[in-house]
């Protein structure tokens, strides 16, 4: 997918919500770029139903616009926006359409604009967000679009959305089985003779190992495919050795590229035994570490690369090995910072399963 960033240039307007204490000028439109926290930067008021749990800062609902550039989408182009977090309640609209709803504020997802794309007029994108069901977080949340947005656009004959699955299953010092799995879709009309090609890279940009396989995708079908490669003597990651290898995978009609995306993984086993604990690559290891909070301190919880990588520093340099996320998956870059830096990870999906502990759980 050819993926742009499209963090700048928007438009934004607060609405008044019952119990949120919002002055005039607080709801007026004005320009933001994105990562977005709303609620930072307005006055705090004891009388706000965020209470203490949420800072005493309004929170409420906004609506956010901007008009897609129209020389980056081509004629056949799919198009995809894809949200790295909105907190919360998210709407997404193409030309006042309902493209697609997203309620978690912590995940990621993607909005399919192609289908309301419009070739004669200009296209404007409109997210809708409510924070205004309190409380709904036992720690400040902040409001808005607050990690990255990217426009994406690809091919008819595509990789789908994360589409791209690497695991390690076989792990020594000798060598490495690397499985790879891969989901592709063919939006064309007629069926597709495909190829798929993968290509590991280790760190300094040797070639590590090769697969590829082909198959034929009928209209509107999808297709996963399964390829394996070994890797011979592998350089395995760890909290102190944070060796990384870089995936391509192509995909190929009549030996054409269509599609290609690029997967940045560490190997590694992860295993546990009554006997010995928690074992990485075979070697017991404790972990040190401690629960952090997607906020970035005065900065709300606006999703700065550089709030994040610093978070992991800081604890790094603490002595640390290993953070317990709280209590919500995290950002992209904050999980990026911790590959790269060497910082495992208790990466948690939400922070109620069967029973609420607020109203808005």
């Amino acid at each position: 997918m050819n993926k742009i960033n499209f963090d700048s240039g928007w438009q934004f307007r607060l609405e008044a919500s019952p119990g949120e204490k919002f002055s005039p000028k607080d709801l007026e439109k004005r320009p933001v770029d994105l990562p977005h926290d709303w609620s930072i930067g307005l006055p705090r008021h004891p009388d706000n139903p965020s209470i203490a749990s949420g800072g005493f800062f309004p929170m409420g609902r906004g609506v956010y616009e901007k008009p897609l550039p129209t020389g980056a989408i081509g004629p056949d182009a799919k198009v995809f926006l894809e949200f790295e977090g909105v907190y919360m309640n998210a709407e997404v609209f193409l030309n006042e359409n309902l493209v697609g709803r997203h309620p978690y504020g912590y995940t990621g997802f993607f909005a399919d604009l192609t289908p309301f794309l419009k070739t004669d007029k200009e296209n404007i994108v409109k997210i809708t967000v409510d924070n205004s069901h309190q409380m709904n977080s036992r720690w400040y949340s902040g409001s808005g679009i607050f990690r990255h947005v990217w426009l994406t656009t690809c091919s008819q004959v595509h990789i789908v959305p994360w589409g791209i699955g690497v695991s390690t299953p076989e792990v020594t010092d000798k060598k490495a089985l690397i499985r790879i799995e891969a989901t592709i879709r063919n939006d064309a009309r007629e069926q597709k003779n495909t190829n798929i090609e993968c290509l590991l890279s280790g760190s300094d940009g040797s070639i590590s190992g090769k697969a590829g396989t082909h198959a034929a995708i009928g209209p509107g079908k999808e297709r996963r495919f399964v390829l394996e490669m070994e890797v011979p003597e592998p350089k395995l990651w760890s909290p102190d050795s944070t060796s990384l290898y870089s995936l391509r995978s192509d995909i190929l009609v009549d030996g054409v590229i269509t599609d290609s995306t690029e997967t940045v993984f560490g190997i590694r086993s992860l295993s546990f035994t009554a006997e010995k604990g928690f074992l990485l690559n075979g070697k017991p290891l404790k972990l040190k570490g401690g629960c952090v909070h997607h906020d970035n301190g005065i900065l709300g919880s606006a999703s700065f690369d550089r709030a994040e990588e610093r978070k992991v520093e800081l604890h790094k340099a603490s002595g640390y090995n290993a953070i317990r996320c709280a209590h919500n998956p995290p950002s992209p870059a904050f999980l990026e910072a911790c590959d790269r830096l060497g910082m495992l990870v208790i990466d948690e999906a939400f922070d109620c399963w069967r029973q609420g502990k607020n109203p808005g759980d």
